[in-house]
């Protein structure tokens, strides 16, 4: 059924009426003549079978219908206003959505975004973490970045980050606990790790030659966010992601404890939704990221 609605030019000019209680200012306000204003609030009176002004030469007075019809209509607009401007907002300013892994926001992305939001102001971008299996979403993510790939139907893959594994420690560390001038020497050190990043010991050990009769021990954090970070405070030796401590290197908290990189074969991959909320500003984001990628674009997977 539909709906049983007034003339709505006839209802906003009882609204602007009503609130400044005279036909000129109504007039005035609606940029229409006085007349125009009065043809349209006889309009509605008809439609509604109820004089909603007692007119006087000075102030055109609402009846107690045409008061009680006032306030009703008055609410009604300011949520048809608000729902307006929330409208228009949410369109003016977007929102990207973007799952990853806490140590890859902390160490990498972050330290970047300041810029992405400098060059376009009018992008938000939402950040989710999570410590389990990243996968894309599309009900709920326009990317994520994420190791390895799945086949998911409408899923772009842009390979982003190559994993390429490094011994990291304070710099007064070495001095204070014994230098490293051969691989194997880091085994009598305290050796930092993620928990889900314990096997990259092992892995780096094994690209550099040494052979393990069991796998190196040490102290683990929850993420490797707080393996680098007590790396930092001195606490012993954490096998890092090159791209993750790449910030901390330049800017001397970090400094290789041996100057090996070994690659352990997992690639960070940005994925994409094919359909997506705000199409041309996703298309910006992604621009703006692979530009910042470790691997050439050529790699890219199409969907």
């Amino acid at each position: 059924m539909g709906r049983r609605l007034p003339p709505l030019n006839a209802l906003r000019a009882f609204d602007i009426a009503a609130r400044t209680r005279t036909f000129t200012a109504a007039a005035r306000e609606l940029r229409v003549s006085q007349g125009a204003v009065s043809r349209h609030i006889a309009q509605l009176e008809a439609h509604l079978g109820v004089a909603l002004f007692r007119r006087d030469h000075r102030e055109a007075r609402l009846t107690p219908e045409g008061l009680a019809y006032a306030e009703a209509v008055a609410i009604a607009l300011d949520g048809v206003e608000q729902a307006t401007a929330s409208l228009l907002e949410a369109r003016q300013r977007c929102a990207l959505r973007l799952k990853l892994f806490p140590s890859l926001a902390i160490k990498w992305l972050i330290a970047r975004l300041a810029e992405f939001h400098a060059g376009h102001p009018q992008i938000d971008v939402r950040l989710t973490t999570t410590a389990s299996l990243v996968r894309l979403d599309p009900a709920e993510d326009d990317f994520t970045i994420q190791i390895g790939t799945l086949p998911q139907a409408g899923i772009r893959h842009d390979p982003l980050i190559a994993v390429e594994l490094i011994p990291v420690c304070a710099p007064g560390y070495l001095r204070r606990a014994g230098a490293v001038e051969d691989p194997s020497d880091l085994l009598r050190h305290v050796l930092v790790s993620s928990i889900r990043r314990q096997r990259d010991w092992q892995v780096w050990f094994q690209g550099a030659g040494v052979r393990l009769a069991r796998s190196p021990s040490g102290s683990t954090f929850a993420n490797s966010a707080l393996a680098y970070q007590a790396a930092i405070d001195g606490m012993g030796v954490a096998m890092a992601q090159k791209e993750l401590v790449r910030d901390d290197l330049a800017g001397g908290r970090l400094v290789p404890a041996y100057p090996l990189y070994v690659p352990n074969g997992e690639t960070y991959y940005l994925a994409s939704a094919q359909r997506c909320r705000f199409p041309q500003e996703a298309a910006e984001f992604r621009q703006w990221i692979l530009a910042r990628s470790s691997l050439p674009a050529a790699q890219s997977m199409p969907i």
